[in-house]
């Protein structure tokens, strides 16, 4: 009976020994995997916000020419200018200006396409398309095209 009632003694005395370690084993992997899917979806939603950004420039370039090609020329490579400058590599690159508005008055707008690969934003692969637009009045008191 005494050699039964020590060896649960000594069972018992053990208890929990050990267990924060195992504990610690099992969310630290758990804890990293939950960091690295918020650092992803951070750089994702960056990288459309400069998408926009870059759309927001081109849209103010071309409401600031006085023509309808120039308007488009400058817009295009704002757009362009502005997402290489923030390190977005788009492949391929599309803008679109639209200047059926143009004029005293008008608005010019432009929408922004950029494919990224995922990869380039902290995903497993594939890739993932980012489009964004923006319009911006054109002054409506400035004079005619010189």
């Amino acid at each position: 009976m005494n050699v039964l009632k020590a060896q649960r003694q000594r069972c018992r005395s053990r208890g929990d020994t050990g267990s924060a370690t195992v504990e610690l084993a099992l969310l630290v992997p758990v804890l990293l995997l939950a960091l690295l899917l918020v650092v992803v979806a951070g750089r994702q939603v960056s990288a459309a916000l400069i998408t926009q950004d870059a759309a927001s420039v081109a849209a103010r370039a071309a409401s600031l020419q006085r023509d309808p090609a120039s308007a488009r020329t400058h817009a295009h490579q704002a757009a362009k200018g502005e997402l290489a400058d923030r390190g977005v590599v788009c492949d391929p690159f599309t803008a679109s200006i639209d200047t059926s508005r143009f004029g005293a008055g008008g608005v010019a707008g432009v929408e922004v396409a950029c494919t990224v690969t995922v990869i380039d934003l902290g995903g497993l692969g594939g890739q993932r398309t980012l489009s964004a637009t923006a319009t911006s009045p054109v002054d409506p008191y400035r004079g005619p095209t010189p």
